[in-house]
């Protein structure tokens, strides 16, 4: 498979993420049927339904199964997407119905409509992981096909990982691998090799924006369930961690949550395939992970991960690994 070029102008890593964000992310519904590979492909009827996940957490989310399916698909979005506004999850999840898979998009936990629904912040897939065995068993028995692949972008690509993990360890029938796209594999080093740029930390700034208000809505419906000036507080990815997740998952520093929620430390105990799809100038994430899940990979014996596609792609190879 040859590299993706991009053009000249998006050369640069960090000027293509945020150029691929502010032009797609703000445009997608009103082209998306006017683009010729997308407009030969029906839509997705959608269903909605709230889901239970792990500890009883409820999740909202939008599922649908083709006539004569051939596998099912959950989605994970970025640490601030929601299912009404993730371009790229829904023109993946387009394509995905129409290759014949059954297809869930949701909001995981203090996310969009899930975050109306519960107080129960997010943990970076340490407890996403079971909230996705628990949607897969709910999807196969409202008839969606029994073999599920878990698919992430970002931060979801961790979840998705989370989940393939808890499949391993709940020997669950159902789970049969997972897709990680420009994956976030081990929070300290990538968080701080994104404040490493001008554009990074203006990337951080926007995220953290995005918190704030899922931290507001979350204080206006659960008023008890957010300390005294915590939003307030929030200047940075890690302080949003520190006031609104830590406490209720009984980490004593924000340190201790980062190493043990980061997928990285246990890629090599998976045991169920998985495919990895990274950018080597992704501005997101170290890109001196990549040799060590490399590394990683050839200790399991598996396939080399995918290092040299560019941040905007979306490869094909991730239906074949699952289809």
């Amino acid at each position: 498979m040859l590299p993706y070029q991009a053009p000249w102008y998006l050369k640069n890593g960090s000027i293509m993420t945020v150029a691929t964000d502010l032009w797609y992310g703000t445009t997608w519904r009103r082209w998306g049927d006017r683009v010729t590979w997308l407009r030969h492909l029906p839509k997705v009827p959608w269903q909605e339904h709230i889901f239970i996940g792990a500890e009883g957490v409820p999740l909202w989310g939008l599922w649908s199964c083709p006539t004569h399916a051939k596998g099912t698909i959950i989605l994970n979005l970025g640490i601030t997407a929601q299912v009404k506004n993730a371009w790229y999850a829904h023109i993946f999840a387009r394509k995905a119905y129409n290759r014949g898979f059954a297809v869930l998009l949701y909001d995981w936990r203090g996310h969009g409509r899930t975050a109306e629904l519960s107080p129960v912040p997010s943990s970076y897939g340490w407890r996403e992981g079971e909230d996705q065995i628990k949607m897969a068993a709910q999807l196969v028995a409202m008839g969606c096909p029994d073999r599920v692949a878990l698919v992430g972008f970002s931060i979801g690509g961790q979840l998705a990982l989370w989940g393939l993990k808890a499949a391993i360890e709940q020997d669950c029938p159902f789970v049969c691998g997972a897709a990680a796209l420009s994956c976030h594999l081990e929070s300290t080093r990538s968080l701080a090799h994104l404040r490493s740029t001008t554009v990074g930390r203006i990337i951080e700034q926007h995220f953290v924006k995005n918190l704030c208000a899922e931290a507001e809505k979350r204080r206006q419906l659960f008023p008890y369930t957010v300390k005294p000036g915590a939003i307030e507080r929030i200047k940075s990815i890690d302080s949003f961690d520190r006031e609104m997740a830590i406490d209720y998952y009984g980490f004593t520093s924000v340190a201790e949550y980062y190493q043990k929620t980061s997928a990285i430390y246990f890629l090599d105990k998976l045991t169920l395939p998985y495919l990895i799809v990274y950018s080597q100038d992704d501005p997101m994430f170290d890109p001196k992970l990549i040799a060590e899940v490399e590394q990683l990979s050839e200790v399991q014996n598996l396939p080399r991960l995918s290092s040299e596609m560019s941040t905007s792609a979306m490869p094909d190879q991730v239906f074949n690994s699952i289809g």
